[in-house]
């Protein structure tokens, strides 16, 4: 069985994520990814997170491509820089070899899109309200309120451009996911446990 976890930022969900792998005996696959990314082009992790991260360049990227007339390719993608371009493909390979393993959790990177709609495959997404987000950053990172609101708004706003314009995907928009749990409503062993249950009855 293959799970693949998207997330809110601040909802949580690493811990969750990484309760449930333990739990269900499965490898269980976050860091790892930029690591065997940056292996491959030689280069190092934080190039390929840096090359990954849809933040505040992605519409300046996409003006870009459209000012030069650079037309729209596959799944909504947009032509970017050669590195850039290498970073997709390799993280999408990457994905695509880890699921092979089977028995695996897999968070971000696009690979509930990466991997699409299969029968081995739980598509997991994980939110809470805002407020709730907020508090959590600020106390876990020792900062204000205000600056904990304003990452959170630009983390998430990244995610969803990241998966817009690579993969033509609505962030977020339950269609997109099989199952979608409120973190804050059920808590963190709750919510490793509703992953544990939908894996044992797919």
């Amino acid at each position: 069985m293959l799970i693949t976890v998207s997330n809110q930022y601040g909802s949580g969900a690493l811990h969750i994520a990484q309760t449930a792998a333990e739990r269900l005996g499965y490898e269980y696959v976050d860091e790892q990814l930029p690591v065997v990314v940056a292996k491959r082009l030689n280069s190092t992790p934080a190039a390929v997170d840096s090359a990954e991260n849809a933040g505040k360049t992605m519409s300046e990227r996409m003006l870009r491509a459209l000012e030069s007339g650079t037309p729209e390719v596959g799944n909504a993608q947009v032509r970017t820089s050669d590195f850039e371009a290498e970073c997709l493909r390799e993280v999408q390979e990457a994905v695509r070899e880890f699921a092979a393993h089977g028995n695996v959790v897999i968070v971000g990177r696009g690979a509930n899109a990466i991997l699409g709609r299969r029968h081995d495959l739980i598509r997991v997404f994980m939110h809470a309200p805002k407020e709730w987000r907020v508090r959590r950053i600020a106390e876990g990172h020792g900062i204000d309120e205000r600056k904990a609101a304003q990452e959170l708004e630009r983390v998430d706003r990244a995610r969803g451009e990241y998966m817009r314009v690579y993969y033509g995907i609505e962030w977020g928009n339950p269609e997109n996911y099989d199952l979608s749990i409120d973190t804050a409503h059920f808590g963190a062993q709750g919510s490793a446990e509703l992953i544990v249950r939908a894996a044992e009855v797919r």
